[in-house]
């Protein structure tokens, strides 16, 4: 069973090494992890397993549609409108993958995106994951321009900004998995 909590400060140690073992290619510093953690706490998540150890996490913050935050950089004020939450991180070690963790924390961003009146959820899917998150109903942003363009080679080549937008839950959906 995947149970999310609230992330905290003291997290961010295990939150590091977790990004290091599973996001090489991605690396940001501990404080950048810490900036979205202030910038947006409602969004930023850990998985303990039964023993307390951090075995996942996930940042997500309210941002601007196509407009994605710069890879390792502190995210400083909103580029545009407030109009989307942003998945900007999620990674589940190998032994909880598979039980819907995922699915359950996209879950709670719905809900939390509703509560908030943001209509969308957007993310970069790294190179080669594009299609785990299509399969989650993401889509490719239908409004791509030179800064988006410029923004995602942060991240490297090969990686697209997908978006999804907002639908109805029901209170079962956002539950444990």
């Amino acid at each position: 069973m995947i149970l999310w909590r609230p992330m905290r400060g003291d997290d961010l140690p295990a939150v590091l090494r977790i990004a290091e073992t599973l996001h090489p290619d991605y690396p940001e510093r501990i404080e950048v992890f810490a900036d979205k953690l202030a910038f947006f706490p409602a969004g930023c998540r850990v998985v303990e397993d039964a023993d307390g150890a951090i075995r996942g996490y996930a940042f997500a913050h309210v941002w601007s549609q196509g407009l994605p935050p710069l890879l390792d950089q502190p995210l400083g004020p909103l580029p545009g409108p407030a109009d989307c939450l942003h998945l900007h991180d999620i990674a589940l070690m190998p032994q909880i993958r598979g039980h819907g963790g995922a699915t359950l924390y996209l879950n709670q961003l719905e809900a939390l995106a509703q509560a908030r009146g943001l209509p969308a959820l957007t993310l970069i899917a790294i190179k080669g994951q594009d299609g785990f998150w299509r399969g989650l109903g993401f889509k490719e942003f239908i409004a791509p321009t030179a800064e988006l363009t410029a923004r995602l080679g942060s991240y490297g080549s090969g990686n697209s900004y997908l978006c999804r937008d907002v639908t109805k839950l029901k209170e079962s959906d956002t539950q444990t998995a």
